[in-house]
């Protein structure tokens, strides 16, 4: 074990303590923030995301995307230069968001049907916030301004591509692995020799992985809502950043006490809108826990998560200047 990875493995396990003693010392902030995180995975997590999860595993398994990836790829193939079976992700990560967009790619590399250059750049584009949480929670909920929900959804979604594009664009310079080029392609084509055919037994697999993955971000939820809460309570609140910094852990929380804070609603909007694009560490967890054995980079995907969240802040600072609320 090198230098560097003896020193992490100490970083982690005196933040594991250190968490410990936050949540023996507050108590109450401890147990309010398991809470919120309990009912908001309960009532809002469970129900929505579960049977997406489950049917989206038999989609896969069962050779579906491919007719679904056909009916997209003559608009989103060649927008985005992706494979038909890589329009797949694009049209479920867009409309579901995190993290139905890194689990439909993890999938589809998993099973070779694309390549892991392609799943990686589809992971950096696809894995954001959905478009309901966008337009619902946060523009009519939280912010109370719906005349600005679709100007909102457009900053978020696209900083979000274009910031995996810039991150693809500059990452063609890196020399490509052609040993793992014919792996894939031999891979590939013993896939297709292959006939998907429903049984229970499938069926029982795309169940289970479907609870075990959202049992796993209800436990990064609630953990992360108990961080969020223990920050709210400690120290003085100074201006914003003590409800950013809250935001840059879990961005539900985060959100929402932006949003209480009696500070210029321009300023609002752009807070709000960096946050959403970055994710919080959260939904980095989360995203992280459904990769299962793709190999996909989540150095990658977070370069790429702090470069939206950049292109974010310059278009909703671009907008409240032209549009901005007097």
């Amino acid at each position: 074990m090198n230098f560097l990875a003896v020193h992490k493995n100490k970083l982690i396990k005196g933040s594991v303590l250190l968490f410990l003693i936050a949540m023996l010392s507050f108590p109450s902030a401890s147990f309010q923030g398991a809470s919120t995180g309990l009912l908001l995975w309960f009532h809002n997590v469970l129900p929505n995301l579960l049977p997406f999860i489950i049917i989206s595993n038999l989609m896969v398994r069962l050779d579906i995307t491919k007719q679904i990836s056909k009916v997209f790829y003559p608009f989103l193939g060649r927008l985005f230069r992706v494979s038909s079976e890589g329009c797949y992700p694009i049209a479920i990560g867009f409309l579901s968001g995190i993290p139905m967009g890194a689990k439909s790619t993890a999938d589809l590399v998993s099973e070779h049907k694309i390549h892991k250059k392609e799943g990686q750049f589809l992971l950096n584009m696809c894995n954001n916030a959905s478009p309901m949480f966008i337009l619902g929670y946060i523009a009519i909920s939280q912010l109370k301004l719906p005349h600005i929900k679709y100007a909102l959804f457009v900053i978020i979604y696209a900083s979000a591509i274009l910031s995996a594009l810039i991150f693809r664009y500059f990452n063609r310079f890196v020399s490509s692995n052609s040993s793992d080029e014919t792996k894939f392609n031999k891979l590939e084509k013993s896939q297709k020799a292959k006939q998907s055919t429903f049984s229970f037994e499938i069926l029982d697999s795309s169940i289970m992985n479907g609870f075990e993955i959202v049992t796993k971000i209800g436990g990064y939820i609630i953990l992360f809502s108990i961080l969020a809460q223990i920050i709210n309570e400690v120290g003085p609140d100074i201006s914003f950043y003590k409800a950013f910094l809250m935001g840059m852990f879990e961005i539900t929380t985060g959100i929402n006490q932006i949003c209480k804070l009696g500070i210029n609603i321009n300023t609002k909007i752009v807070l709000v809108a960096v946050l959403t694009s970055f994710g919080g560490f959260s939904g980095m967890a989360q995203t992280k826990s459904v990769l299962g054995d793709s190999r996909l980079s989540m150095k990658s995907y977070f370069i790429v998560k702090l470069l939206n969240a950049i292109l974010s802040l310059l278009f909703a600072f671009l907008y409240i200047s032209l549009y901005g609320i007097k």
